[in-house]
């Protein structure tokens, strides 16, 4: 940065001149820094909306006033030319917002003037420290461009770092007190990365962390450093200027700018050169017809579902370049709850915290975390309740509290207040304005109008996903000549065309990003340990399934429905051999049918309603790291336990008065034999009922899939009626579950030595050959399922969804 002459003098008083009739304002250094802009909390507020909430900062140090641009959505302008940093050492005039008209500040230090006001430009690669001015140095020589920066010098520029750390042969960082540089951050494991030199420099080494090591902004296991270098340790992004690292805290405070985004599918337009820029702790609602696009627009500016043009700016860094590094800073809010609503609050909340931080974070240090998100939330007082018994503003809380356990700059809602009363939508909405003033940038996708007045920015789109008007909430009715809302819905869902055109021809055209940068947008794997993981979604599920106290009772109480049924079919000889001559019976037979088709039932009822349920929970966790092979791992332990218990139920139950079969084949017991069987039958058919559970997208849509899989294993299993030797019917029989649970069944209890009419079934022989195989079978169809099942939760990818759209 630019400095008077040695042996300036400025004085420690600042007259400012505020335009709008603020008069003239005199700071003095012992104020401390004061923040200039359109929010009411700043030293020096301005009432024009082309100045930023915070636009400047005003700072003396080293004996000199120093004005500093804060990001601004707009910028700063000396003289006709932006500039992002000013060295105050005479009289000068700084326009916000607009180079030829924007509002005029004046700055005059008390005390003899010194050397001509001086300008500084970003900084150039690795150059991070201050740099002389001489007396009568020519400042547009001094403003000029620098081309091509690094990394880190251009997220530096116009930026103070919070603290610097010079560079040794071998520096420690992490969350532990114990590290050369001490992070408090729970997305920073205690041990995170080590900088070490080495014969050619510096290399940065990541310890196997959670979250991940990134240098300018890809992931890296060890990297060699350059000066410029950005590298990136949770919310810590640290500039390495060749020696020594400046660390600059990602505390909220960002904006967000889109340029050009375009979404087609189908030849069918979504979105259409979406452009904005938003500032810092801003509130933008995006508003619109239904099919306006605004849900394509929400995912295009997450980084969930990339737009095929265009690109998004999360404080000037692409977002979808760095996905990520940037994921766990974008906080997103579904329309469907994201929690499970069987949970308490604080429950629900320590789940989700042990997948999103590190094994590293201590219990204590989560449910520290915890607490602070809900008293900010204003939810401590509901932190024991179930959520189903929330209201629908708590509820809407909690999911919103679930994204701040990681403390996220960005913060997305969809659909926030769709289904609450008018007192709950302002609630919502005057609760999103508290957090944007707290230092985030908060964007919100609605359906009402109705309280718009709190938000900072509006974006109205039409049809095609169309700009009809960015701006300010109160200049929206001026913009349509509309005298409420609805007319303004009204005339963008007639005119798409001539709207997005009249506001287009009040803005300069925005150019799309090449189709390159969007090439590396793809989530990193999840680093967390995958067992770990798998524990934590285990417990979930099974918290969750004893919480919902009648599915609970449904789940035990399927099989002694089912096990009664079995006591229907007449007869007292169960599975044995009948002692009445001449020895035969149908009995076997039928209790077998109903013995593997209850199977088929008990399974499908329960793997079919799985993933439906939290489909939205699925896709949000799975945005931020869980693996799916976790979940799914979590799923199939979870219900191959619960289908032994079923399994065994239903067969001791069912069997009860009724002899067993005589002898076993493999397992020594024929009755543990018999409920092996059963329990593979079970596990499959559930495994199955997932698979079904991925691909339909309501729960009424799985009842008539259910009774069809079941009428179908019913008709296939072999024991309605002879398979064997029809064609087509005995193939497709080999894609039954129910067919080799019955084969196997059968060859435990020897059924073609004990039914009337024997068969030449080979299955049902009573060897261990024939057993072994069927069960072979119905463990390798499980298996082949599991892997669809896998396959299946693709389409839920956020990234590759986006690509399937796109082919």
């Amino acid at each position: 940065m630019s400095t008077p002459a040695d042996g300036a003098d400025v004085s420690g008083t600042l007259l400012v001149g505020v335009p709008g009739g603020g008069g003239e304002r005199r700071v003095t250094a012992a104020g401390g820094p004061l923040r200039i802009g359109r929010d009411p909390l700043c030293e020096i507020v301005l009432d024009d909306s082309r100045a930023s909430r915070e636009h400047l900062e005003l700072t003396y140090r080293a004996g000199r006033w120093h004005l500093r641009d804060l990001a601004s959505r707009n910028g700063t302008f000396v003289d006709g030319r932006q500039v992002h940093e000013l060295e105050l050492t005479a009289a000068c005039s700084v326009r916000l917002g607009n180079a030829v008209d924007g509002p005029v500040l004046t700055f005059r230090p008390e005390g003899p003037p010194a050397v001509p006001l001086t300008v500084t430009a970003p900084a150039r690669a690795g150059d991070l420290q201050a740099s002389r001015a001489e007396p009568g140095l020519d400042r547009s020589a001094e403003a000029r461009p620098v081309s091509q920066p690094s990394p880190g010098a251009r997220f530096a520029a116009g930026r103070a770092p919070s603290a610097s750390y010079p560079t040794a042969d071998r520096i420690r960082i992490g969350r532990a007190p114990d590290n050369d540089i001490v992070l408090d951050d729970l997305l920073v494991s205690r041990y995170h990365a080590d900088l070490v030199r080495d014969g050619t420099g510096f290399r940065v080494v990541d310890l196997g962390t959670r979250n991940g090591t990134y240098v300018n902004g890809q992931q890296v296991g060890q990297a060699t450093l350059s000066g410029g270098d950005l590298l990136s340790f949770g919310h810590h992004q640290m500039v390495f200027d060749g020696t020594a690292l400046h660390d600059y805290v990602d505390t909220g405070r960002v904006s967000l700018r889109a340029e050009g985004l375009g979404v087609t599918v189908g030849g069918r337009t979504l979105l259409s050169e979406v452009s904005f820029d938003l500032d810092e702790c801003s509130l933008l609602a995006v508003v619109g017809p239904s099919g306006a696009g605004k849900s394509t627009l929400l995912g295009a500016l997450t980084g969930n579902r990339p737009a095929q043009a265009g690109t998004v700016r999360y404080q000037d860094r692409d977002l979808y370049a760095e996905y990520a590094d940037l994921r766990h800073r974008i906080g997103l809010v579904p329309q469907d709850d994201i929690l499970h609503r069987q949970l308490t609050v604080r429950r629900a909340l320590r789940y989700a915290a042990g997948l999103r931080f590190g094994p590293d974070v201590t219990p204590a240090e989560r449910d520290q975390r915890i607490d602070e998100v809900l008293e900010q939330l204003a939810l401590t007082a509901h932190a024991d309740q179930r959520i189903d018994t929330l209201s629908g503003g708590q509820r809407k809380r909690t999911s919103v509290a679930l994204e701040l356990l990681t403390e996220p700059s960005l913060l997305f809602l969809d659909e926030p207040t769709s289904g609450l009363d008018p007192a709950l939508d302002r609630d919502v909405m005057h609760g999103l304005r508290e957090l944007a003033d707290r230092g985030r940038t908060v964007v919100v996708v609605t359906h009402s109008p109705l309280h718009l007045n709190v938000c900072d920015q509006v974006l109205v789109l039409a049809r095609g996903g169309k700009v009809a008007y960015f701006g300010p909430p109160d200049e929206v009715l001026a913009f349509f000549g509309a005298a409420e809302y609805a007319d303004v819905f009204t005339a963008v869902a007639a005119e798409p065309d001539v709207w997005a055109a009249r506001f287009a021809a009040t803005r300069p055209s925005a150019q799309a990003a090449p189709a390159a940068e969007r090439a590396a947008a793809a989530p990193a794997p999840p680093r967390q340990g995958w067992w770990r993981q798998a524990a934590i979604l285990a417990r979930r599920t099974v918290a969750v399934t004893l919480a919902d106290r009648l599915y609970a009772a449904l789940s035990l109480g399927l099989p002694v429905g089912l096990a009664i049924l079995l006591h229907v079919v007449p007869g007292s000889d169960g599975l044995g051999v009948p002692a009445e001559p001449p020895g035969r019976s149908t009995e076997a037979a039928e209790l077998l049918v109903i013995l593997i088709t209850g199977a088929i039932f008990i399974g499908l009822a329960g793997g079919i309603r799985e993933f439906v349920g939290e489909g939205a929970i699925y896709r949000r966790e799975r945005a931020v790291g869980m693996a799916p092979g976790a979940y799914l791992g979590a799923k199939l332990v979870v219900f191959a336990v619960l289908n032994a218990c079923q399994a065994a139920l239903f067969v001791l139950l069912g069997l009860v008065g009724r002899s067993a079969p005589a002898d076993a084949l493999v397992l020594g017991a024929p009755l543990v034999e018999l409920i092996v069987v059963v329990w593979l039958t079970t596990l499959a058919a559930t495994v199955l009922g997932l698979l079904v559970s991925v691909y339909v997208s309501t729960s009424e849509q799985t009842m008539p899939v259910l009774v069809g899989l079941v009428m179908a294993q019913l008709v296939l299993c072999g024991g309605l009626f002879a398979v064997v030797g029809r064609t087509g019917i005995e193939q497709l029989s080999w894609l039954a579950p129910a067919r080799w649970g019955y084969a196997a069944a059968a060859a435990t209890v020897d059924l073609r030595a004990i039914m009337l009419k024997p068969t030449p079934e080979a299955l049902w022989a009573h060897t261990t050959g024939a057993w072994s195989w069927a069960m072979a079978v119905l463990v390798g169809q499980t298996v082949l399922l599991t892997g669809a099942v896998r396959w299946a939760l693709r389409r839920h990818e956020p990234v590759l969804e986006s690509r399937r759209k796109r082919t």
